[in-house]
């Protein structure tokens, strides 16, 4: 074998382990970006959950009543601190989906979640504010407006009315 020959074999591993890194370098970058998306919806999730917890106080409820021209009754206080609560759980359920679709959960991880929100859209005062949240977000993210319509039950003739 020759000098001329190990050259180009020397040569053609080297553009081949080149081909590899670059490959390894792009791979990294895609994770990376992904990574910072995660971060950054979960930032936002947790400033939206440390809002709609300090929004449910029983004083700021009654001011949102009063400066909107109604009376912070205990019961209009009440329904304003369970509103709160179910735009917190649709936040989480909101990233939780999109983690997923980002392939930042696995099924196992993903199913074991989407249970507990199908357990949440039972309840009829949940699933009616889920249904407004739906309806608001609608136009800026279908798909979860069509994952969260998945997971409702079943109407029932008694639920029509």
């Amino acid at each position: 074998m020759s000098l001329d020959n190990l050259n180009a074999i020397a040569q053609t591993l080297g553009v081949v382990a080149l081909v590899v890194s670059l490959v390894f370098v792009g791979y990294q970058l895609r994770q990376n970006a992904k990574h910072t998306r995660a971060q950054i919806q979960s930032a936002r999730v947790d400033r939206l959950m440390a809002q709609m917890i300090g929004f449910s106080d029983t004083d700021k409820c009654a001011a949102y009543i009063r400066g909107n021209g109604g009376d912070p009754t205990p019961e209009a206080i009440q329904q304003r601190q369970f509103y709160m609560q179910c735009l917190a759980q649709l936040g989480v359920m909101t990233d939780v989906f999109h983690q997923h679709q980002d392939g930042l959960l696995n099924e196992e991880q993903f199913a074991g979640v989407v249970e507990t929100y199908r357990r949440w859209l039972a309840e009829p005062g949940f699933r009616r504010v889920a249904m407004d949240f739906k309806a608001m977000v609608n136009h800026r993210s279908p798909a979860f407006s069509v994952f969260s319509e998945s997971l409702l039950p079943p109407e029932t003739p008694a639920s029509k009315a």
